[in-house]
C-alpha cells in the first residue's frame, strides 16, 4: 500500500497575464494617459447614448400604451383589447423601473462631461507644458470620474432596491 503525499502546490514560474486588446491599444499610443482618458470618453458616450434611446423609447411606450387604454375602453372596445393594451402599458412601466434607464443616462452623461472638460484643459496645454503634474491632474480627474459614477450607481441601486421593496 502506498503512503499518501500530502499536497502541496506545485510552484510555477509567476507570468504576468497577457494584455487585453484594449490595454494594447492605450499603452503603445504615443500619450497613454491621453488615450486612456479618450477611451473612457468613448465608453460614456456610448452608454449616455445607448441610455437615451433606451429612455425615450421605453417612455413613449408607457405614454402611447396608457393613452391607448384609455382611449380604448372609452371606445367601448372588446375587454381583451383593453386589457391587451393595458398589459403593454404595465410592461412599459415595470420596464422602466427595473432597468432605471433615465437615471443611467443622468449618470454616464455628468460622468462623460467631468472627463470631457479634464481632457479639454489636458490637451489645451502645449506639449512641453504637459509635465508630470499635467498627467497626475489628468490621471486624477479619470480616476475621480470612474470611482463617482461607480458610487452614485451603487446609491441608485441601493435605493431601488430598498424603495422596491418597503410598501410606501
Amino acid at each position: 500500500m502506498r503512503r499518501r503525499q500530502p499536497l502541496t502546490p506545485t510552484p510555477t514560474p509567476t507570468q504576468a497575464p497577457a494584455p487585453s486588446r484594449e490595454t494594447e491599444r492605450w499603452t503603445s499610443a504615443p500619450d497613454p494617459l491621453l488615450a486612456l482618458a479618450l477611451g473612457d470618453l468613448a465608453f460614456y458616450e456610448q452608454v449616455r447614448d445607448s441610455a437615451r434611446r433606451w429612455y425615450r423609447l421605453s417612455e413613449l411606450g408607457a405614454l402611447t400604451t396608457s393613452s391607448c387604454t384609455v382611449v380604448a375602453a372609452g371606445l367601448g372596445a372588446p375587454a381583451w383589447l383593453t386589457a391587451l393594451i393595458a398589459g403593454g402599458a404595465l410592461f412599459f412601466t415595470g420596464f422602466r423601473q427595473v432597468f432605471g434607464h433615465g437615471p443611467r443616462y443622468v449618470l454616464a452623461a455628468q460622468s462623460r462631461e467631468g472627463l470631457r472638460r479634464a481632457i479639454n484643459r489636458y490637451q489645451l496645454l502645449p506639449d512641453s507644458a504637459r509635465d508630470e503634474e499635467a498627467r497626475q491632474t489628468l490621471l486624477a480627474a479619470v480616476e475621480n470620474v470612474g470611482a463617482e459614477e461607480l458610487r452614485q450607481w451603487s446609491d441608485q441601486r441601493q435605493r431601488a432596491t430598498t424603495g422596491g421593496s418597503s410598501p410606501s
